[in-house]
């Protein structure tokens, strides 16, 4: 029996994508100090200090995910769990298919291809928002780009638990 296959959250997966925001905050934040130096009408200038106030709080959101180093995905023998996606398993019974969705550079999206609806936890989680359109109900969406893992390596992972699952292109 292969050892499970633990991921955990990539601190730069998740500290980069907070640079753009905290940049943005920074920026309203000295837009709204120059509005005060320069005698700006202060409805005006209390917006801008807001809206950079809650840029910088979005980025520090994003970068928070840095310091969690608590497992998020798990593959074995059994299927899969997903701790943001309704932390619900996922047997290998009821996996007909993967597709790794590449976006850029790397890979952004595991996509597995279920016989049926996936479990109501995992449905309705905000992790997998897509679920709730009216294509796709039996595709159960892992986010991977900010996992500590490449996609390939989780593909490889995938045929090695679940031979019978097919894998897309």
């Amino acid at each position: 029996m292969a050892a499970p296959l633990e991921l955990r959250n990539s601190p730069s997966g998740k500290i980069l994508p907070a640079v753009g925001p905290f940049l943005i905050g920074g920026v309203f934040g000295f837009g709204a100090l120059q509005g005060v130096a320069s005698g700006a009408d202060g409805g005006h200038v209390l917006w801008i200090a807001l809206l950079g106030a809650a840029c910088l709080a979005l980025g520090a959101f994003i970068a928070r995910g840095a310091f969690d180093t608590s497992v998020k995905v798990v593959l074995n023998s059994q299927g899969f769990r997903d701790t943001r996606a309704g932390d619900v398993l996922v047997p290998w019974s009821k996996v007909k298919s993967v597709r790794l969705a590449a976006g850029g550079k790397g890979a952004a999206m595991l996509n597995f291809e279920l016989t049926g609806e996936p479990p109501d936890a995992i449905r309705y989680s905000s992790a997998n928002a897509f679920g709730l359109m009216p294509f796709g109900k039996t595709t159960v969406h892992m986010e991977i780009s900010s996992l500590d893992v490449r996609g390939q390596d989780l593909v490889d992972a995938v045929k090695k638990f679940a031979p019978h699952v097919v894998v897309r292109r």
